[in-house]
């Protein structure tokens, strides 16, 4: 009886046990649903409100500060600039997903970036990522937000510059302000327009904006066009902002615009902290020592723009400003002789210290500083700040201690160029070797230093798993190649896997070496196996040959003896240890020479070598760093420079090892050699689509050819030895690709830039009486 009862009991007990849960099921639920309706677990935002007028931000005591619900709180203001391009698209595309911008967010947080800036107008996709990452952190990632200014009708066709008063100029400028800040509100449904953002936008991010920055790098003959075509008109007076009485007429109708930008915000009863963005080129200060008249032709001073009292969010100046441009960062006495606090001669602290001055009673925030990881240069800068060629150690050591200088230079923050690589960029001295110009995207160009500023480096390939790695070691060739646990195929030619990716290897047998050939979108992968014996460069003298065109060189004065038959060579690797080993070109297809010495005035004295292709003389490669100066302060003549961008630097590049090198080229370890080699210095102008320069002096010009593929021709010989040798050629052939396979990687600088960021000093209350008023 008693085991009946206790069955009944627990058959009972199951019942109502059942029930019960099923009911906390039903409350669970039901708290979750009020949860997300009443958006509890969100983090309230306090924003100050005093007649009628929100804000979060402000320009307090000359500081650029956020409100905390007691007070203003300013700090040193630690930014990003994230751009709107991934490899394979154009900025105009707006490519980024918001997968990406969620995975970007937490990253920059864990740098301790604190605010991140942005040029234009993005997709719907940034805003309610920012606004879904932002909703439960103490600690919101921070925007400054820009407005895209018409440049190139600024600039006109004819590079003359034109009145921005004129034409659509301003009423285009006008419209995207006042979307922008309906975009910010959450209150805008844009149309399709070819690059530009469009959809519908109803995340409000606007208790995250840190403040705007209206423009561009303004091009200095359209400010003097706009000045001359306006000479004696009243200074701008509007609600929100007016220019001073000696206000030139572009900086009238820089107020103009920013009093647009406030009168839109002021229809939401919200306000921001603005400024225009400007740069060294058209900055106030005088720089007699400047050699280029169109750097310091003509000035935009911020201190000509004001905000009325009815402008409670303030107004700041913002510069973008690099260490290595214009030439004055480099030549002005009065920068050159400056110390830092450090007690060493800073030019870019002297500058810095001088723009400090200038700007007394408004924050001054750097919205661009940085220095890129390319292979190649542009530029040189004091203290080895160069613009290119730098360790990824080098540019977070570099880049903390330049932000160092900022902060002893009593600036109040800085935005660092950029988060991500961007293929789509170009520079000067390489801007007309790369060929067609739509197409820059589609592969990575280690030689253009503007595409690799970014802090997270954007690698070719699928994933680092897939990436051939220069270290001496195999097994990622086994994994492309369909070894052992491979991903690829062993094939007589590439496969076509995954357009841009390194797609298999092709193999040949020499009697002294076996080699194998893969690619990538940014690179042509060599591997060397020898024989018989380690690679030993005090023995062993390794010569390979790159062929495109035809009529090329069947001989080369820089390797006796050997001949590369059928088509013969434009460029060649001369493998001979660790101080001398480099890419040369030949002397008739050096684009060096052909714009330099050939078509320039006088910059370089004609080489000992001829013309004609098939002459066999080669050359250094080379890029231009410097057109020959005069300054006219000093009265020095600054010669023309350059520099040996076809030297090759042994190392490691596998990012797991201490001692990745991303500079490297070579790494030989025993009998395996692995080289890689950037499109560029074998001629390609675009190897997306297989096309090379053409010989500049046959064709009267720098333009771009089609080709089959690429012919390979490599000799091992011992050091010094100069017999007679028919070099066995490989053919090597690709699909053209369209979408690069491409992945990301934390550069080395990420570590260090997180440490220094960390090391701000403390925040600063500057008080301040508001009331906060939740969202």
């Amino acid at each position: 009886m008693y085991q009946h009862y206790e069955t009944r009991r627990r058959s009972g007990l199951g019942a109502r046990l059942a029930r019960l849960l099923a009911l906390i099921a039903v409350l669970v639920a039901a708290v979750a649903a009020v949860v997300v309706i009443l958006g509890w677990g969100e983090v309230e935002r306090p924003v100050s409100e005093v007649d009628g007028i929100k804000q979060v931000s402000t320009v307090k005591d000359a500081n650029l500060a956020v409100y905390d619900g007691k007070g203003w709180e300013s700090r040193y203001w630690d930014g990003m600039n994230m751009g709107a391009s991934l490899p394979g698209h154009s900025p105009g595309e707006l490519a980024p997903t918001r997968e990406d911008y969620m995975r970007w967010f937490p990253q920059m947080k864990e740098m301790n970036v604190d605010v991140v800036r942005v040029y234009t107008i993005l997709n719907p996709e940034f805003y309610d990522a920012l606004a879904d990452f932002n909703a439960d952190r103490e600690d919101p990632l921070w925007v400054i937000h820009g407005v895209w200014s018409p440049e190139e009708e600024l600039i006109g066709e004819d590079e003359q510059g034109h009145d921005a008063y004129k034409g659509h100029i301003t009423k285009d400028f006008r419209a995207e302000i006042r979307d922008a800040v309906r975009v910010v509100h959450g209150d805008a449904d844009l149309p399709e327009r070819t690059g530009h953002a469009s959809g519908r936008f109803r995340s409000d991010i606007s208790e995250y904006m840190l403040g705007w920055m209206v423009g561009t790098e303004w091009f200095p003959y359209a400010v003097k066009e706009t000045n001359e075509a306006n000479a004696g008109m009243e200074p701008y007076s509007g609600e929100y902002f007016r220019a001073t009485d000696d206000a030139r007429p572009f900086e009238s109708w820089l107020a103009w615009m920013l009093d647009t930008l406030a009168e839109e915000e002021m229809e939401y009863g919200w306000q921001h902290p603005a400024s225009f963005t400007n740069w060294p080129t058209t900055d106030p200060l005088n720089h007699p020592n400047e050699a280029n008249e169109q750097e310091d032709l003509v000035p935009v001073d911020p201190m000509h723009v004001e905000p009325t009292p009815a402008w409670k969010a303030g107004y700041f100046s913002q510069y973008h400003v690099y260490p290595y441009y214009p030439d004055f960062m480099r030549f002005e006495p009065k920068y050159t002789s400056y110390t830092n606090e450090e007690g060493e001669k800073d030019p870019y602290a002297g500058y810095l210290n001088e723009l400090r001055a200038h700007h007394e009673g408004i924050p001054l925030f750097i919205g661009e500083f940085g220095l890129p990881t390319s292979r190649g240069m542009a530029h040189r800068g004091p203290l080895g700040r160069d613009q290119g060629y730098h360790t990824e150690q080098e540019q977070g050591e570099m880049v903390s201690g330049m932000r160092e200088v900022m902060r002893d230079e009593g600036l109040d923050g800085s935005a660092l160029f950029a988060w991500t690589d961007e293929w789509f960029k170009f520079t000067w001295n390489t801007l007309e070797l790369e060929l067609p110009t739509d197409r820059r995207d589609r592969w990575r160009n280690r030689l253009t230093n503007e595409e690799q500023f970014g802090v997270i480096s954007s690698e070719s390939g699928e994933s680092e798993e897939e990436t051939i790695h220069v270290d001496g070691e195999t097994d990622d060739w086994e994994r492309i190649s369909g070894g052992p646990d491979g991903i690829g195929d062993t094939v007589d030619w590439l496969s076509d896997r995954i357009s841009g990716q390194a797609s298999g290897v092709e193999e040949q047998e020499h009697d002294e070496f076996d080699m194998s050939v893969s690619h990538d979108a940014a690179y042509l992968y060599l591997r060397f196996d020898k024989k018989r014996g380690d690679w030993d460069f005090t023995r062993d003298e390794l010569d390979v040959g790159f062929g495109t065109l035809g009529e090329g060189a069947e001989t080369a004065d820089a390797a006796p003896g050997l001949t590369f038959p059928d088509g013969g060579i434009q460029t060649l690797l001369r493998m001979k240890g660790e101080d001398d080993s480099r890419m040369l070109v030949n002397s008739g297809y050096d684009q060096f020479t052909y714009q330099w010495a050939y078509n320039s005035d006088d910059y370089l004295p004609l080489p000992d070598a001829s013309r004609d292709p098939a002459a066999g003389d080669f050359l250094p490669w080379k890029l231009a760093l410097s057109r020959p100066i005069f300054l006219p302060q000093t009265k020095e003549k600054i010669p023309f420079d350059d520099v040996e961008v076809g030297r090759m630097t042994e190392g490691i590049t596998d990012p797991s090892s201490p001692e990745f090198d991303n500079l490297a080229d070579w790494q030989a370890k025993g009998d395996v050699l692995e080289v890689r080699i950037p499109w560029m210095l074998m001629g390609f102008t675009d190897p997306s689509s297989l096309r090379v320069l053409d010989y500049p002096f046959k064709a009267g010009g720098l333009r771009a050819t089609e080709v089959p593929g690429l012919r390979i021709y490599p000799s091992l010989r011992p050091a010094g030895e100069t017999g007679e040798e028919e070099v066995q050629r490989l053919d090597y052939f690709w699909d053209d690709w369209e979408d690069p396979a491409f992945h990301e990687r934390k550069k080395k600088s990420f570590p260090i830039l997180r440490e220094a960021y960390a090391g701000r000093e403390p925040v600063k209350e500057t008080g301040g009486s508001e009331v906060a008023a939740k969202r």
